[in-house]
């Protein structure tokens, strides 16, 4: 049977040697992209960078702060002298929003983490994950941000994008 991790690469995985290029260098650039099994941290076996850590949030987010939220967690990290130990165990959409799990960070630089973690958590639940532009939480049984082109897209145009949505504060 194969491994959560395992499927996680099979599905998201590219065989394009470009997008295999620009993964290298992400993952040069920005180390706590590389994805690691889940509970030893060691670096996937065969790892051919067919995808990154990036690649498990939603494409309007990556489009949209994706790099910018890489880089300024980067310079976080540096400062503190953790980039290379640092790990994000996971990252996703729940509740509409911008989610971070991670193997912890040093003490010294909890407020800048957290300040980093609040302005993208916050800038999630206004962007809208299927294409990066403004959106508005839909509550729908899921809860997700969504522009109004992407939801009608997503939900059909007998919906009223205007009563399934709400605005976080």
């Amino acid at each position: 049977m194969m491994s959560f991790d395992e499927f996680r690469a099979a599905v998201l995985s590219t065989d394009d040697p470009e997008d295999k290029k620009r993964n290298k260098e992400l993952v040069e650039r920005y180390p706590f992209l590389l994805p690691r099994y889940d509970w030893s941290q060691e670096p996937l076996e065969d790892y051919d960078y067919g995808f990154t850590n990036l690649d498990d949030l939603p494409k309007g987010w990556v489009k949209a702060f994706g790099l910018q939220m890489c880089e300024d967690l980067r310079k976080i990290l540096v400062e503190a002298n953790y980039l290379e130990e640092y790990r994000i165990l996971q990252w996703k959409e729940k509740w509409g929003r911008l989610t971070i799990y991670s193997g912890g960070y040093p003490d010294e630089i909890a407020d800048q983490y957290n300040a980093w973690e609040d302005k993208y958590e916050k800038l999630s639940t206004q962007t809208c994950i299927g294409c990066g532009k403004p959106g508005k939480i839909v509550y729908s049984g899921w809860i997700s941000p969504w522009c109004k082109d992407c939801f009608y897209e997503h939900y059909g145009n007998d919906k009223n994008y205007s009563e399934w949505t709400k605005e976080i504060e």
